[in-house]
């Protein structure tokens, strides 16, 4: 009997659950606290919390990415099955299925020891290469473009250069409509959605990223 995809999106809820009551917590404090506490909240301080809970969230959707893959790749079944591969046969281990992809795509003279997944489009080409079109190809070419915006959050928030700022700029206005002062993620993140929930932009990521890793498990 196969073995049963963990649920990884159980996973992702409890982190970003954590990281938006980190940051829910912070505003509260900002509000609540007595005068002395309160001064220490400046806006940006606020954004900075932001930030870092968004970064807590993305890591564990990385995890979460990589780990439905390889188990993928080693036959684990799904609430549709197990998927078919391309070389016809799964890899006994996750090591080996990992030493497989490595080999594909970052090993040989370079001597890669690991790979990335904060990209939508790399994450799909190694789904191409090992699976015939698998269900986490799908859903992530389905929203690849939501996805990339996410991700080039996530790259402004860990880089300050101009590709960054012009990248993220980019992001926001195809999920806002709008350039935030300074390109900074924080205003974003802590800014609303617009939506009747009154959620900020950290929360609502937050809440789609576990509802993809849902249809993926």
């Amino acid at each position: 009997m196969p073995r049963q995809m963990p649920r990884f999106d159980n996973q992702l809820a409890r982190v970003a659950q954590t990281a938006t009551a980190i940051a829910r917590a912070g505003e509260i404090s900002a509000l609540c606290s007595d005068r002395n506490a309160r001064q220490q909240w400046t806006p940006t301080r606020l954004e900075s919390l932001y930030e870092l809970a968004f970064l807590r969230v993305f890591a564990s959707w990385e995890m979460c990415l990589e780990g439905i893959f390889y188990r993928t790749l080693c036959g684990y079944s799904r609430t549709t099955g197990r998927e078919v591969l391309h070389s016809g046969r799964y890899y006994s281990t996750l090591g080996s299925a990992e030493s497989a992809v490595l080999s594909a795509f970052g090993g040989g003279s370079r001597g890669a020891t690991f790979l990335l997944w904060h990209d939508p489009q790399k994450v799909i080409r190694r789904c191409q290469q090992f699976v015939s079109s698998g269900t986490q190809e799908i859903i992530l070419t389905s929203n690849v473009a939501r996805l990339e915006h996410i991700s080039r959050t996530r790259h402004r928030i860990v880089h300050d250069s101009l590709d960054a700022k012009t990248k993220f700029d980019s992001a926001t206005r195809g999920l806002v409509g709008t350039v935030y002062p300074r390109s900074r993620p924080g205003k974003f993140l802590r800014d609303l959605n617009g939506t009747s929930h009154r959620q900020r932009w950290l929360e609502t990521i937050a809440n789609e990223l576990v509802g993809l890793l849902q249809q993926m498990v």
